[in-house]
Parts: C-alpha cells; structure tokens; sequence
C-alpha cells in the first residue's frame, strides 16, 4: 500500500432530521407513517415501529397506485430489519411478479435510461481511447459477464477499429462471472489476452497491481456501477480514496466511471432513507413515464427491492453493501488522487434520451428525470504534474 496517501477528507455533519415528503407530490398520511417507523427505528424503539410499519401497511395498495409500490418495499425492507413476521400477502403479491434476477437486470439494461444510456455514454468513452490502437489494456472493475465489455468490442470490431490485441483485466469477486466474462470476450473475435482476478476491488493485492502496472499501454480503467460497493475498512480506512490514489500510480490515459447520485455511503438511516427515497422515488417515476408493459414497469422496479432492503434494512451498518455517493464526492475523490475530470465530447451523447434527460456539465454526464440528477458518468484524465 502506498502510505503516502492522503485520506479523503471526512466531514461529520448534525443529523439531518427528516423531511417530509422531499418536496415530493406523496401520500402524506402514508408517508409520515413511513418516516415516523425510521424513526422509530433508528432509535432502537422496535415496538413502535413495527406499530407505524402495521399502521402503513393499512394505508397501501401496490396494485393500484403507482408510489404504493415504493412504500411496500421500504415496509418490506424495515420490517425484515425489525425481526417481524412479513405479512402473507405482501409475499405473495411480490412473489407473483418475481422474475429471475438476471432477467430483471436485461428489463433495466435496455428500457431504463439511467442505465441504458449510462452504458452507451461509457461505452463511446471507452473507445475514444482503445479504438485503432495497436495494444490497449481495459481495466474492468466489477466485470461481471462482461455484457457492456463485449457490446464495446462487438462495435469496434464491426467498425475495423478494434485494438491489434487486447489486454482485459477483469476484477470481480464471482469466479463463476469472469468464466462468462472471457468467453463472451473472445466471442467478438478481437485478439485477447484475459487475466481474471477474483477478489473485490478493495482487496486486489500488490501483484493484482503490479499485473495493472506491467499491461501494455495505453491502461483505460472502467468501472460501470461497481465502486459504490466499495467498503470502508474496520479501521476506518477509505478504501475508495486508496484505490484512485493505487490507479493514479499505475498511470492509466483515462478512467471512466458510472455512479448513481445520491448518498447511501455514511449517513444515518434518517438521512439514508431521505436520499433513498428521493432518488427511488424519481428512478420509478421514471419507469411508469416509459413505453412498456405493466408487467415490465412492475418487474423493472422489483429489481430494485434488493437495493431499498440493503440501504434500510440492513441492521448491520457495516454489512450494508449499496454505499452510493453525491456524484460532487466521486469528482473530489478523483481530483485528490490525481486526476482531472473533464468534459464529455459531445459525438459522446444519445440524441435523446426521452422521457430522461441528459445533460453535458464541465466535468460529467449527468442522466436522470424531472429536474434530479439520478446517475453520472464520469470520464477523468491524470491532472498534469
């Protein structure tokens, strides 16, 4: 480890009581339920809570109202933490929508924007870099199988820009995914030299990095909704300022980064929950503006039960997993290891991206619904010595 890295600066702000509604068009009776039951948690008064999760429960019907959804799964979600017996219906309500997660995943990967257009952004940035290269290495955090990866080969390739050969170093903790990853790789046909490395990025080991170090240049790191999970370690240590200031050193031509904007990372649950809801409130808000099914629009936010159960539900603060950040927080983490944000070229954007928006700022891509910024994309060069 360099121990010359200077530690992302933490700020211990008061706590942000919560505020009702957002500034959000809610049910009020429904939503002062749900937050007095976070309060109530929050405060360790278990009892009480579940009688304002039971008082909620009363005040919902996901069938017939579009945020009535949302509040099941926040009820879900701190009824789970609480101990409390689920009630039946509600499983049984979100188990006749259940799919298989990886097919809720392919619903948001092509219909959502902030994911859809997240990927296409990333994947033109990406290859402003690797296209007509003669050797290239990718750097992949949180490859999994390799979906968005082999969509950018698969182009380069029928466009004739294709590196000569290609490095791919994927990072991911399932070995099982990076099998998937190097076979859909190799399938584009592009000339390939895979190195998969199963661990979690917080847990790469000097040889992982000597192995990034050693690649041929140019290095072009990607890392598509992946960081967040990044953990501070047990004894307090920032794991993600580590890693950009381990990057940095390893000398990459360009870091692309695509984060949802919001902040789950650490802050109380009042204030988790309030930044939760808003930013889930908006993503769903979305969904019901697209052009699909109500089946497909009621799968499409099922997918994210998973995340509202890991932001809220967690009683274990250090076992929580979706630690997302303000997208202002990834362009500091960067500047301080090193690294200069910088405007996305405009050949770089969707022509619309309808019913979202996208919006070019100096140093990101910001993608989200009706004024809120719900993800970015980042794309960063080393700053100048």
């Amino acid at each position: 480890m360099n121990s010359g890295v200077v530690p992302f600066r933490r700020e211990s702000p008061p706590p942000v009581p919560l505020v009702k509604g957002n500034g959000i068009d809610v049910s009020s009776h429904a939503f002062e339920a749900l937050c007095q039951a976070v309060e109530e948690t929050h405060a360790g008064r278990a009892d009480t809570a579940r009688r304002w999760l039971d008082k909620l429960r009363g005040l919902i019907d996901p069938e017939n109202a579009r945020d009535d959804f949302l509040y099941l799964l926040y009820h879900d979600a701190l009824t789970k933490r609480l101990g409390a017996d689920q009630d039946g219906g509600d499983n049984l309500y979100l188990r006749r929508l259940g799919r298989p997660q990886i097919e809720l995943f392919d619903l948001v990967a092509e219909h959502l924007p902030v994911v859809k257009f997240a990927g296409r952004i990333g994947g033109a940035l990406l290859a402003r870099h690797l296209a007509g290269r003669h050797t290239a290495t990718l750097l992949s955090i949180g490859i999994g199988s390799g979906v968005q990866e082999a969509a950018l080969l698969t182009a380069l390739a029928n466009q004739g820009t294709a590196p000569g050969r290609l490095t791919v170093i994927g990072v991911d903790p399932a070995v099982a995914s990076l099998q998937q990853a190097e076979r859909s790789l190799r399938d584009t046909g592009v000339t390939l030299d895979f190195h998969g490395v199963a661990r979690f990025a917080e847990h790469m080991t000097d040889d992982d990095w000597d192995l990034v170090r050693r690649a041929p240049r140019p290095l072009v790191m990607n890392a598509a909704f992946a960081l967040h999970h990044l953990r501070d370690t047990s004894s307090g240590a920032d794991e993600r300022s580590t890693f950009f200031a381990r990057l940095r050193e390893a000398e990459p031509e360009a870091v692309v980064l695509c984060e949802p904007d919001s902040d789950h990372h650490r802050v109380s649950l009042p204030e988790r929950f309030n930044n939760s809801w808003r930013h889930f409130h908006h993503v769903f808000r979305l969904i019901d503006a697209l052009d699909v099914s109500a089946a497909d629009r009621n799968a499409m936010k099922l997918f994210f039960r998973r995340e509202v159960a890991d932001i809220v539900g967690t009683a274990d603060d250090e076992e929580r997993y979706e630690r997302h950040e303000p997208t202002a927080r990834w362009l500091d983490r960067l500047r301080q290891a090193g690294f200069r944000p910088a405007p996305a070229p405009a050949g770089t954007l969707p022509e619309t991206a309808h019913p979202a928006f996208v919006r070019r700022d100096p140093d990101s891509v910001r993608i989200g619904f009706d004024g809120e910024s719900l993800v970015a994309v980042i794309h960063a060069t080393p700053a100048q010595a």
